[in-house]
């Protein structure tokens, strides 16, 4: 199993190497507008799907070859990074590696009221969790969670990380036209959101080729209003 790929160009980050350690399509969610297609196994257990000194084996001979071949490293992947167990011990040893690279995780954030989970993301510089509905019926028609989710735990969850996480926590709200674009709903996300205290709100929209037919992302115009 290949952990890195990339880099990928970033407007926040640089070029970004990124380091995925979960099987593809392995998630808590099988979103209707996730770009890697539809979850081929929908599970909440966390495994060592593949072995840490892998990855930090992989990372080495990288920067052996491309001493300056990356701005950040962002763990990112056709599945949920959080699934992976000892997500934490890897993120040190990481961080102890390459100290001077800002060390970023992207999540869904289902698995953060795990109160483990979230201490295991300390380690990284930038955690980059994601809310895109404000009530169940959107919840489940955006993200279809796993059967033993709910959208007020994920709340929750998110609440307990932002009052201990000491990085950088921006929170990702992802717009889908005729879903959670109008007003009312805007404005529900919205309060949840400013009661988070996130550094930043990452706000976007369906661009690439979504996994479901059919979901559509929003215009310029619509964007700006939106925001």
């Amino acid at each position: 199993m290949t952990t890195i790929f990339g880099p990928v160009p970033s407007r926040r980050l640089g070029r970004s190497l990124g380091i995925d350690v979960v099987t593809p399509k392995t998630c808590s969610y099988d979103c209707i507008y996730c770009e890697s297609g539809r979850t081929t196994s929908l599970s909440l257990e966390r495994r060592l799907f593949v072995p840490p000194e892998e990855v930090l084996g992989e990372l080495e001979a990288y920067f052996q070859e491309h001493p300056n071949g990356a701005d950040a490293l962002t763990f990112s992947s056709a599945g949920e990074p959080t699934l992976y167990l000892g997500l934490g011990d890897l993120l040190q040893a990481i961080k102890r590696r390459y100290p001077h690279l800002p060390l970023v995780v992207l999540t869904n954030g289902s698995l953060l009221g795990d109160s483990q989970v979230r201490r295991e993301l300390h380690p990284a510089d930038r955690v980059v969790p994601s809310l895109d509905a404000a009530s169940k019926e959107i919840f489940c028609r955006i993200n279809r969670p796993h059967q033993d989710l709910e959208l007020a735990g994920v709340i929750e969850g998110l609440h307990g990380f932002a009052r201990d996480y000491p990085g950088r926590f921006h929170l990702e709200v992802m717009l889908v036209a005729g879903i959670n674009d109008d007003e009312e709903h805007l404005r529900a996300l919205a309060r949840i959101a400013e009661d988070l205290h996130p550094d930043r709100i990452e706000l976007n929209t369906v661009v690439r080729p979504p996994a479901c037919a059919g979901v559509l992302g929003l215009s310029r115009q619509q964007m700006q209003v939106a925001a």
